[in-house]
């Protein structure tokens, strides 16, 4: 047993959790109000026989002993570990020689980067040359008590004024290449930044991990950061977080603008719950990041054509990682059917055509707030933007128009809100309603249609490297994670190796850091996914077991081959006595797997009731052909 399987067995969830939550029983489950967000309607559930717990409401969150101190304390799963195995009084193993260099290269990198920034923040108060650094702060407004929060810097035009500083206090130059804060030439390490103003990025937790320079003169690029190390990953970071985790969290509400001086002003000016993306689009682990904190997004990008698609972008994302819950909505004829619906509420702010956050903070911050607090629904943009990107005046054009939104309009749970945009459709497409509603219903009877079938929907093409059944399963598994821990255990057995194995065994532990190619897999397998039906919950876990066990009546049939060919070829020549000595001889000598062991068992004593089984043999006279053996059978009883 693993010590973290030790610990889940130690552990008793409902006893971990009632200490912070009022649960009261219900059957074989435990309920209670949400800890996580505001409601009425209990839909926080603790099942003691599977040792997990689940959100049915806004959260839509859930997992084990271990997803629950790392969510209810914001840890990550190595400080959740430690809680949990004090808790169980179970002594951690010492990490492995391997694991304690990389903690410890880890930490020197850090370390290297904390001396960089403090290095560079004297700089830029107290060198002659960074006059020019100290004017361009002043024009910008930052004042000074913002520039000590954030560690502003500056790296003047020495070519190793950092390498000579470093070194000299016993860092070699090799080291900080590793960080990212020299370059190796043909004559030697030199300063990778130069002349440049500095924001020190640092992870969720505050460490300096890496930099962001903005030029002071005509280089380019306009700004250069810190190349991927091994604490760098500009994807996996959002500039500020670790300042606005606390702001994010009593507002309930993040800001994501684009750049680093849009986060500074909107600090400055009281908006502590910007973060930057540092980028042109949000990614799914900077998502991950936001999701323990709040649910609700707002997007504040440029209002430039790079910035509308990475708002796009950015919106997809956020849907994907942010997740579904499902929600009872009641229909014209009053019966009440669960709704799939985006567990987040994401926004867009509007900015003016040719400002960004940066400078309207500045020149007009109560503008600013304003477009926040009026800042529309994603659903509000995407009919933006997709009416700008056609000309409806193409009947192709509005038929496209319908397909694009009219999934995201069938997904409102509230019916008014859900009629009034399927009007704001019609009139678009140049429908009557009723049309419009017909081909919406159209749309939900094929998909019930296709969800009374656990076979993967033709919509949902499989990976290249994956059977359809494997696709499918892996496909359910990532819009329905709940579902993981009890089918992932069995699954493993039957979904094969190879990149199907991996993407399994990812879903399986969602403390685990995957590799960039795994991410993208998992990317491309959610984009997959939204082609399935909008099962319910039993629905859902039906289809999942069905599958598993399609899978691993296949993997019997092909391990078993030999055997059942050998079998149907005994039977055709209506030998009994040599049938029961091969089925014999095959359980004594089966494949490796116990199960197809047992299988070829079956067959015998299937044979001697008097049953049919059919196990790849294919004759069209194959019952007729197992008469005779089964009469030999009655007469050697």
């Amino acid at each position: 047993m693993s010590q973290v399987d030790e610990i889940k067995a130690r552990v008793d969830i409902v006893d971990l959790i009632g200490e912070s939550v009022a649960l009261r029983k219900r059957g074989r489950t435990f309920t209670a109000l949400c800890p996580f967000h505001t409601e009425r309607t209990p839909s926080f559930v603790v099942d003691p026989q599977r040792q997990s717990w689940r959100c049915f409401g806004a959260c839509a969150e859930g997992g084990d002993v271990f997803s629950w101190v790392m969510r209810q304390q914001q840890i990550d799963f190595r400080e959740a570990l430690r809680v949990l195995a004090e808790r169980a009084g179970v002594a951690l193993e010492a990490p492995t020689r391997a694991q304690s260099e990389r903690e410890e290269r880890r930490r020197r990198l850090n370390s290297l980067n904390d001396a960089a920034a403090i290095f560079y923040q004297r700089r830029l108060a107290e060198s002659p040359d960074a006059a020019v650094a100290r004017n361009y702060v002043d024009e910008r407004g930052i004042d000074e008590e913002i520039q000590q929060a954030f560690s502003l810097g500056y790296a003047g035009d020495e070519p190793d004024a950092l390498l000579t500083y470093l070194t000299a206090r016993g860092h070699p130059p090799d080291e900080l290449v590793a960080a990212g804060l020299a370059v190796e030439t043909e004559h030697g390490a030199i300063d990778r930044f130069h002349s440049r103003l500095l924001f020190p990025i640092r992870d969720a937790r505050g460490r300096a991990v890496g930099f962001g320079g903005r030029t002071l003169s005509n280089d380019n690029p306009k700004y250069l950061n810190t190349p991927q190390t091994e604490i760098f990953d500009k994807s996996r970071l959002l500039y500020g977080l670790d300042r606005a985790r606390n702001a994010i969290r009593e507002k309930d509400r993040i800001v994501i603008v684009e750049g680093y001086m849009d986060v500074i002003a909107a600090h400055q000016h009281g908006q502590l719950n910007a973060v930057a993306s540092m980028g042109t689009s949000l990614t799914e682990a900077q998502v991950r990041l936001i999701k323990p904190l709040t649910r609700n997004v707002v997007l504040a990008l440029d209002a430039d054509a790079a910035g509308a698609a990475a708002t796009l972008r950015g919106i997809e994302v956020g849907r994907e990682v942010m997740g579904h819950e499902s929600l009872p909505v009641p229909d014209p004829s009053g019966l009440v059917r669960l709704q799939d619906t985006l567990a987040a509420d994401i926004r867009i702010a509007a900015l003016p055509e040719g400002r960004d956050p940066d400078a309207l903070i500045r020149v007009d911050p109560d503008l600013w707030t304003d477009i926040l607090e009026k800042a529309p629904t994603f659903l509000d943009y995407r009919f933006t933007a997709a009416v700008g990107a056609r000309d409806l005046e193409n009947a192709r054009a509005r038929a496209a128009l319908v397909e694009e939104l009219a999934p995201l309009v069938t997904a409102i749970a509230e019916p008014v809100v859900r009629d009034e945009y399927l009007q704001r459709l019609a009139r678009l497409a140049r429908l009557e309603m009723n049309a419009l509603r017909q081909r919406l219903r159209q749309r939900r009877t094929s998909a019930a249609r296709n969800a009374t079938d656990v076979h993967p929907p033709a919509a949902a093409e499989p990976a290249p490297s994956r059977d359809r059944q494997t696709e499918f399963l892996l496909q359910l598994l990532v819009v329905r994670p709940e579902l993981v821990p009890d089918v992932a255990p069995e699954a493993r057995r039957w979904i094969g190796g190879g990149l199907a194995q991996e993407l399994l065994d990812t879903l399986a532990r969602p403390e685990a850091d995957p590799s960039t190619p795994l991410q993208d897999e998992l990317a491309a397998l959610r984009a997959r996914a939204r082609a399935l039906p909008p099962f319910s919950d039993e629905e859902a876990e039906q289809a999942a077991h069905q599958t598993v066990q399609r899978l691993r009546a296949r993997r019997l049939r092909e391990q078993m081959r030999p055997q059942t060919e050998a079998i149907a070829s005994h039977e055709r020549t209506h030998a009994a006595a040599d049938l029961a000595e091969l089925a014999a001889r095959g359980t004594t000598a089966s494949p490796s797997d116990p199960d197809v062991a047992a299988a070829v068992q079956a067959v015998l004593e299937n044979m001697e009731t008097g049953r049919e089984l059919h196990l790849g043999a294919t004759h069209k006279n194959h019952a007729e052909l197992q008469k005779p053996a089964r009469a030999n059978l009655k007469e050697t009883e």
